[in-house]
């Protein structure tokens, strides 16, 4: 580990314990109550002035918990897939501090098992974080699709939960707006559950079916029409307006909001499918921007033509490089076997890429490496054109240079 990220851990580790022991010592070895704090705090109700003070420190250390260990991830760890961890434990935190009080104290029943609720539903939002960064890594984008179904599904279900603990007692009749809610959240997260598994077919060459998959995988958007057109076909059915007579007054503005919704989602969705299905067809390809990026280089100096063969050892971008010595090859009347056989190792070269999880300092290390097998492949494609008799890379005959020469600027 290098002496800068040990000094972080280090310091993060005697913070973290300093902070700990003190909440710790406090809220078990003090018998100070939330009352004698009441200075400190926002808000106290009186039902908390004599409970102990752990009912607010063991939340607080709870979330500053989570902080150490996504400071802890982010000091050893590196990748992608850390990096969602990290971030989930640094959010974690705050939600920590909020449902580990919920929990704990001791006024309302009802709040002690949202607190619980809350906490199962940042478990799952968590769990799809990390599914969701998994399916990127791995380029299977079902994973992304499936795993956020099910977590809208159960989301739905805990906000039902919530609904049924606040607004509803044991023993008295649920009201007709306590069943309109929950049936409307019901359906509205069922269906928008199920309009996201459509989303699978994102990636579809089809234009309009990869137009509507696009839109079906963006689950905020999805989930709030969801819900607005569980509002509207209770409105329709005369269902909300039997609960809220008020809305009979807001029909024309909610009718024709609706239109106006579902008119340009038609729009959007038949104009994007056409501009696909009508240009791609005419599309000359991305090697023509090359083409143009590059053409202008022709006859420059050999300084301008390293500058081209440097961003691929430096930066791993081999396309302009593979454009210029195509195009070299071609200019001096190379078989097309001869160009293929040549550029071939070029072609079909791909960079090792560092892992989604690993430990820090790992990335620099492959980094190093590809760097070198660049330097080394590039040598090796200098060798097959000198030896087809070409050398002398954008150069007349008395100014070539030998392949040494041409390395040996790279690395300096």
């Amino acid at each position: 580990m290098e002496a800068e990220n040990r000094g972080r851990l280090i310091r993060a580790t005697v913070l973290y314990l300093f902070v700990a022991v003190v909440l710790s010592g406090i809220s078990f070895a003090t018998p100070y109550t939330v009352g004698d704090f009441g200075t400190f705090l926002p808000y106290m109700p009186d039902s908390l002035i004599n409970v102990g003070i752990s009912v607010v420190l063991l939340p607080l250390l709870a979330g500053i918990t989570l902080w150490y260990l996504g400071a802890l991830l982010s000091i050893i760890f590196e990748g992608k897939l850390n990096r969602v961890i990290v971030s989930g434990l640094y959010a974690g935190g705050f939600v920590a501090i909020i449902a580990v009080f919920m929990v704990l104290q001791p006024i309302s029943e009802p709040s002690k098992m949202a607190g619980y609720l809350v906490i199962a539903a940042f478990a799952l939002f968590f769990t799809y974080n990390i599914l969701s960064a998994v399916a990127e890594i791995r380029d299977q984008f079902y994973i992304r699709v499936i795993s956020g179904s099910a977590t809208i599904f159960i989301i739905g279900q805990i906000a039902i939960q919530m609904v049924n603990l606040y607004m509803t007692n044991p023993g008295v009749p649920v009201s007709g707006q306590v069943l309109l809610i929950r049936d409307m959240l019901n359906w509205g997260f069922a269906v928008a559950a199920a309009i996201t598994m459509i989303g699978i077919f994102r990636d579809s060459k089809n234009p309009y079916l990869a137009e509507i998959g696009g839109i079906a995988a963006s689950y905020s958007f999805v989930l709030a029409m969801s819900l607005i057109g569980t509002l509207y076909v209770n409105f329709i059915t005369g269902r909300l307006k039997a609960v809220s007579p008020v809305i009979e007054q807001l029909s024309p503005y909610v009718e024709w909001t609706g239109i106006v919704i579902v008119g340009a989602l038609i729009f959007t969705v038949m104009r994007r499918g056409m501009k696909e299905s009508m240009m791609t067809p005419i599309e000359v390809g991305p090697w023509v921007k090359h083409i143009q990026d590059t053409s202008a280089t022709k006859g420059k100096s050999l300084t301008d033509f390293t500058e081209i063969l440097d961003e691929f050892v430096r930066d791993g971008k081999k396309e302009r490089v593979l454009v210029k010595l195509f195009m070299f090859l071609d200019e001096n009347r190379a078989a097309e076997a001869e160009i293929t056989v040549t550029l071939r190792e070029l072609i079909n070269y791909e960079d090792e890429r560092p892992p989604s999880f690993s430990r820090r300092g790992t990335s620099d290390r492959i980094e190093r490496v590809n760097q070198e097998r660049r330097l080394e492949l590039l040598g090796r494609t200098v060798e097959g054109i000198d030896r087809l008799g070409l050398g002398g890379l954008l150069r007349k005959p008395e100014q070539r240079v030998s392949q040494e020469s041409m390395i040996e600027s790279l690395e300096d």
